[in-house]
């Protein structure tokens, strides 16, 4: 059992891992990552679903992050064989654009996993550090 967990963590790691650098380099795909109903909020800004979340990635200004901490918890709850969720709560800093400041910011993820190898993005909320302390 330990190892199955254990290979699970690894993928979710690798997944959101995946999920950030999408976030910075391929927007336009981003949305693909969720769920159809998943969430996103940013700065703020809520979005539901793939069409909302593609409409926001567009238009919002370009991001880099750098994940300083991965944490990477399972829920245990009634879920059909197979299934997985995973809370997962990152810390790191993070520009904006143009913007030479750099912020920290802290993400949760809920993270669906349906063995061997689904995941999605059931929700995703950033929180960011204005400015960054020192």
């Amino acid at each position: 059992m330990n190892d199955i967990l254990e290979n699970e963590e690894s993928a979710v790691l690798k997944f959101v891992q995946d999920v950030f650098n999408s976030y910075d380099k391929n927007r336009h795909i981003l949305h693909t990552l969720f769920l159809e109903d998943g969430t996103f909020v940013v700065l703020g800004n809520y979005m539901v679903g793939h069409s909302s979340i593609q409409q926001a990635m567009l238009t919002m200004a370009t991001t880099t992050h750098q994940l300083f901490s991965i944490d990477i918890n399972s829920i245990n709850m009634q879920l059909p064989e197979r299934v997985s969720m995973y809370q997962v709560l990152c810390a790191g800093e993070v520009e904006f654009g143009s913007d030479p400041q750099i912020h920290g910011f802290t993400a949760t993820l809920l993270v669906y996993f349906q063995m061997p190898n689904v995941l999605n993005v059931l929700s995703f909320d950033e929180r960011c550090l204005w400015p960054k302390l020192s």
